[in-house]
């Protein structure tokens, strides 16, 4: 035994000299951590390979432990060049020669839902979507930058599967799988906005170049983001920076839609009339961010402007009355209008909007406050010697505090300010139409306490205040709404393969009561590649002030008309999904069921040659359909993109009045060709409508039979009748081109709308609000600075 102790302490201190003397031409170590660039989690098993040319053309790998880190070798003179590789990320290429701790981040591959991560909220788990029994989509602002989009609206339609966003004459129409802007919320950092009209935002206020990415959830999402989350969830996570200093300029010249006015003259009775309908279309953005110690500062503003344009029909308007829903008539009738349908204007825009956002964190404790400011003026094409303009401003204030790496607390106090007034062109006057207020205080724990649970706690209370003039006194009245919100949601990790999630939200409120949301979501996972998921989730929306209470005229066109008597509508949505991925493919495929009670919906009545918007309780509605989302990395340079999404409305009273088109896709192929001081990408993008058919309400006059005297006499009569309206599908093609020089600088030159399609029919009463309001093709020259 004494032999053999002898004989291993010898042998171990041959072995460590051995290795002392081969380590010796390695002066030191490098310790590289790979993180995500989104949430900054550790990215496990990322592959970095290496190598030092001057000493050694070997290529060596090291792969990232469960912190993310990898540990590298090099001389103490040599230059190493690195590449880093990680499923569902972009590669990353680059040098190192004196640096010891280094941290790397990787960016999330385009579209791709295999190993990105979600933060829904700021106080929702971290986990990698693969992992997650909720499927989510999520885009990242750089992504969209690259892709030339000019702001959200357009991002949105040409990347998410099934939207359809509209520019109407008074702003933006938006839906998605049937359902329209009132059941989709939009968030910023996880929080509300007010000021819709319709239910929908000023989509300008969202500053694309401040987006670090863009969440996507569909279906009934009310157990955790409570009522006006039955159809989907947006979420616009903006960004952050983690550098000492961070600064990026940039500006985008786009060609007019149209020049109205040549030459306006300061003497002229409409010269700001004129000048203001011929705004330049014009981007400008500033960001910049800085991180020192604790301390983080972020600033963003950004300036837009769009001209005013005309939308011209090339016949006159033909109404086709069918038998089938109007059973009243002996066969299909059709009325032919004499003349042409006026021009549709669409407004410009000018707004300019600025954010700031200080952070203080310590290990266990974060403080953040935020506030955004934001005006903007809408010029319309009527020559009243009046302009729209919005002011808004949204702050509030988060905290987390973390207790013994298991417990952590969340508060938040969130507030949005919404006023808008109309402005005289020639006087400094203005008139107050409305304003807006919402307050909404939230506590929320988050706990990983017990073993393969991720638990969420919270309450939630949210005021919602409306003062104008447009309900039916006709005078300045306040009007409110107020709901506590209770929620529980655990996500419970069975086993590597097996994943559940279930939850219950409570909502509260004087006006409708006490209602229990519940939800279940189960994920399974075949194999590394392939995993299912099953869901549901029970959705509600409470009737909106608006909905409740208006009663005004919208620029003589129609009446908004609210109704006081509104239930809250209620929805079960129900979703199975499917997912394969590998190294250069992925496919994703869900079916949903989604079945609605007491559906609020805007109905077009018309009056005596009046059109009326009432908002009423249809008994039920149900939707179904399914989405099919890839991406094929064709070459290592070349990858497609493709989605479709198939929906169908069931009819109200035999009568379809929903205007979603069952069928619509997207397609993008990109190019990428890279160097270390010049790259180029190349980009293809397509959006597609199908063909939308459905009912308008409308009169018509028939002859009819009516008793006189002791016998009978024909004459006109009008009744209630519907009109079949058939819109053509449309495609809408974008290129584009960006070169990155010397790392800093970037061009990005394209074309919107390549093919040059125009809609040839503005329509008849709703007709317009589903038509593509495009002024044709038009190129764009982007320039953007980095540090």
């Amino acid at each position: 035994m004494m032999i053999y102790n002898s004989f291993s302490q010898k042998m171990r201190y041959l072995i460590c000299l051995f290795l002392l003397f081969c380590g010796g031409s390695y002066g030191q170590q490098i310790r590289l951590r790979v993180l995500d660039e989104s949430t900054r989690e550790p990215i496990v098993a990322a592959v970095v390979s290496y190598t030092e040319p001057t000493y050694n053309d070997k290529l060596q790998h090291s792969v990232a432990d469960d912190k993310g880190v990898a540990l590298l070798k090099k001389h103490k003179d040599g230059t190493l060049y690195y590449q880093i590789q990680s499923l569902g990320y972009k590669a990353k290429k680059g040098t190192l020669s004196k640096q010891k701790d280094v941290t790397i981040y990787l960016s999330q591959e385009t579209t791709a839902l295999t190993a990105t991560t979600i933060t829904a909220k700021a106080t929702t788990p971290l986990r990698p979507i693969k992992e997650t029994p909720t499927v989510v989509q999520v885009i990242t602002g750089k992504q969209l930058v690259e892709a030339g989009y000019s702001n959200i609206q357009q991002a949105l339609m040409q990347e998410t599967p099934g939207m359809n966003i509209q520019k109407v004459g008074f702003g933006n129409e938006i839906s998605m799988q049937g359902l329209d802007a009132r059941h989709i919320l939009f968030l910023v950092d996880g929080e509300r906005m007010t000021g819709e009209m319709a239910g929908n935002l000023d989509y300008e206020r969202f500053n694309l170049h401040a987006v670090e990415r863009i969440e996507v959830m569909k279906g009934a999402s009310s157990t955790l983001y409570g009522s006006r989350a039955a159809g989907a969830v947006i979420n616009i996570i903006t960004k952050k920076t983690d550098k000492p200093l961070s600064i990026t300029v940039g500006s985008r010249h786009a060609e007019m839609n149209e020049r109205n006015y040549h030459n306006p003259q300061p003497r002229d009775f409409l010269y700001m009339f004129e000048k203001n309908a011929d705004k330049p279309n014009l981007q400008s953005w500033v960001s910049a961010g800085s991180k020192i110690g604790k301390f983080t500062t972020q600033t963003d503003v950004w300036f837009s402007s769009q001209d005013a344009y005309y939308l011209y029909q090339k016949e006159p308007d033909r109404k086709v009355y069918t038998r089938e829903a109007n059973p009243f008539l002996p066969k299909d009738t059709i009325v032919q209008a004499t003349f042409l349908r006026p021009p549709m204007g669409i407004e410009g825009v000018e707004h300019v909007s600025a954010s700031q956002k200080l952070y203080f964190e310590t290990k266990n404790f974060s403080l953040q406050l935020y506030g955004t400011g934001f005006l903007m003026n809408s010029y319309d094409m009527v020559k009243d010697l009046y302009f729209s303009q919005t002011k808004d401003f949204t702050g509030g204030a988060k905290f987390s505090y973390q207790w013994k790496n298991f417990l952590t607390l969340h508060g938040t106090f969130h507030t949005d300010f919404y006023e808008r007034y109309k402005r005289h062109e020639r006087r400094d006057e203005h008139k107050k139409v409305y304003d807006s207020k919402i307050m909404q205080p939230r506590l929320t724990l988050t706990s990983q306490y017990f073993k393969k649970h991720d638990l969420i706690l919270g309450i939630d209370y949210f005021q919602d205040d409306l003062t104008s003039d447009r309900f039916a006194s006709h005078r300045m009245l306040t009007r409110g709404l107020k709901e506590w919100e209770f929620f529980f949601q655990d996500t419970y990790s069975i086993t590597p393969q097996w994943q559940v999630e279930a939850g219950l939200r409570t909502n509260y409120s004087l006006q409708f009561g006490l209602m229990a949301l519940p939800k279940v979501a189960i994920k399974y996972a075949s194999s590394e590649a392939l995993s299912y998921r099953l869901n549901y989730a029970k959705g509600y929306r409470s009737p909106s002030i608006k909905e409740l209470f208006f009663n005004w005229d919208h620029l003589g066109m129609f009446q908004i008309i609210g109704n006081e008597m509104l239930q809250p509508e209620k929805n079960h949505y129900f979703s199975l999904g499917a997912e394969y991925a590998v190294p250069n493919f992925f496919i994703s495929g869900n079916a949903f069921v989604n079945q609605f009670y007491d559906k609020i919906e805007g109905v077009w009545k018309i009056y005596e040659f009046q059109y009326n918007f009432e908002y009423t309780n249809l008994s039920n509605q149900r939707l179904l359909g399914f989405d099919l989302l890839t991406r094929w990395k064709i070459l290592p340079a070349l990858t497609l993109n493709a989605s479709y999404s198939y929906v169908n409305v069931s009819k109200t009273d035999g009568l379809q009045v929903n205007t979603t088109s069952p069928h619509a896709a997207t397609a993008g192929l990109e190019y990428k060709w890279y160097r270390d001081d010049y790259d180029v990408s190349a980009g293809l993008t397509m959006s597609m409508m199908g063909k939308k058919i459905f009912d308008v309400q409308d009169r018509i006059t028939i002859q009819e039979q009516v008793p006189s005297g002791g016998g009978t006499r024909v004459r006109p009569v009008s009744k209630e009748a519907y009109f079949r309206c058939e819109l053509p599908a449309y495609a809408l093609f974008n290129f584009n081109v960006q070169q990155h020089f010397l790392k800093h600088y970037k061009l990005n030159i394209g074309i919107n709308n390549v093919f040059n399609y125009v809609p040839s029919t503005l329509g008849s009463g709703v007709t317009m609000f589903n038509i593509p309001a495009t002024a044709g093709r038009r190129w764009f020259a982007q320039i953007e600075i980095d540090f």
